[in-house]
């Protein structure tokens, strides 16, 4: 409720809300942030982005937040800002293992403009694999890894299972969006 007044406010050009959000959240996504960078100041650039981006969207009336929080909202837009920033740049790590790039894949969409349904399937599609699954494919198209390096990250045998281990995960994944395609 708090959220969509702040929201509300924003829309009327209330500065002082925009003032608000920011404070409100500028410090715990620093520390979220922390856990995937190092580099303050890109985390402080990103999280700067990501208030701007907002305040555009609400700006055009484009943002309604029906599930979740604007925290979760915010989180989720820098947290992908981060990884695009990171893929960017090779010569930067990440500092955590951590592996859910997908979790602000849908909000991230939102923010740029409506949602397509052939996204939606997509994103869905990939919530349903199991967690080996999502990090085979994010480590082979996001992070455009060999299957031998994947065959060391992930501990498989040999690179011939890592090939049939991903053939059976876009398998899952296009028979989960062939299933839900009838449901758009």
């Amino acid at each position: 409720m708090m959220d969509n007044n702040l929201l509300e406010r924003l829309s009327f050009g209330d500065t002082t809300a925009l003032e608000e959000i920011y404070r409100k959240y500028r410090e715990p996504f620093i520390q979220f942030a922390s856990k995937y960078h190092a580099d303050k100041n890109q985390i402080c650039d990103i999280y700067q982005d990501v208030i701007i981006a907002l305040f555009e969207k609400v700006k055009k009336k484009k943002l309604q937040l029906t599930t979740g929080s604007l925290k979760t909202y915010v989180f989720s837009m820098g947290k992908f800002m981060l990884f695009s920033r990171l893929k960017k740049n090779a010569n930067t790590e990440f500092i955590s293992n951590d592996n859910d790039y997908f979790e602000g894949l849908a909000d991230y969409h939102d923010f740029l403009d409506e949602k397509d349904p052939q996204v939606i399937l997509i994103e869905n599609g990939i919530a349903s694999l199991g967690k080996k699954c999502q990090e085979l494919l994010r480590l082979f198209y996001y992070e455009e890894k060999k299957l031998s390096e994947i065959q060391e990250i992930l501990n498989y045998n040999h690179t011939d299972v890592v090939k049939s281990q991903k053939s059976r995960c876009l398998k899952s994944l296009r028979s989960s969006i062939e299933l839900n395609q009838d449901k758009i």
